[in-house]
C-alpha cells in the first residue's frame, strides 16, 4: 500500500487525524469506556470528559481530579464554563475515545500517565473533532486527571 504524497506537514496531519478518528469510530461505540478498562487511567480521562460534556456533572469531573485541578474547576463556577473557557471545546453531543492511532497508546511511569483522547461531536449543527493530552497522576491508589493540556495544532477558539 502506497501512501499519499503530502504538501506540508498540516495536511499530513490532518490525514493522519482522519484516520485515527475512523479508526476509533469504527472500534467504539457512544460508551464513555467503549475502549478502556475499569480503573486504568484511559478509563478515568475517558470518565473525566464524558461527565463533563455527556454528563454535565462538574462534581463527577471534579472526583475523577486532583485537589488543585477540582479547586480551579470549581472556580469557573459551572460545567458549561469550564469547557468552554478551561477546556476550550462546545459540543451539543460528543463521543469520547482514546487514541490508538499510534503504537505507544499511553506514555506511563510509575504514578504518572498522559493519554491522548480523540473528541468526535456536533457544536451548532456542525461536526467537529479534537485531540486533547491529559496527564493523570496516581493518588492514594487511584489515579486522578492531573493537567489538561490545550491542543496544540488548533488554530482558533471555537
Amino acid at each position: 500500500m502506497q501512501l499519499p504524497a503530502f504538501k506540508n506537514t498540516k495536511q499530513a496531519l490532518k490525514w493522519l487525524l482522519v484516520l485515527a478518528l475512523g479508526t476509533a469510530m469504527l472500534a467504539c461505540g457512544e460508551k464513555p469506556n467503549g475502549n478502556t478498562h475499569f480503573g486504568t487511567p484511559e478509563h478515568i480521562a475517558t470518565e473525566f470528559f464524558h461527565a463533563i460534556y455527556n454528563e454535565k456533572d462538574l462534581d463527577k469531573a471534579k472526583s475523577l481530579s486532583t485537589d488543585e485541578l477540582a479547586d480551579l474547576m470549581a472556580s469557573y463556577g459551572t460545567v458549561r464554563q469550564v469547557a468552554r473557557t478551561l477546556l476550550n471545546m462546545s459540543y451539543d453531543e460528543i463521543t469520547i475515545n482514546v487514541n490508538r492511532a499510534g503504537q505507544n497508546l499511553r506514555e506511563q511511569y510509575d504514578n504518572k500517565a498522559n493519554i491522548t483522547l480523540v473528541f468526535t461531536g456536533m457544536h451548532n449543527d456542525r461536526q467537529h473533532e479534537n485531540m486533547r493530552t491529559v496527564t493523570l497522576v496516581k493518588q492514594r491508589g487511584n489515579w486522578r486527571v492531573a493537567v489538561l493540556h490545550q491542543d496544540r495544532f488548533s488554530s482558533s477558539a471555537r
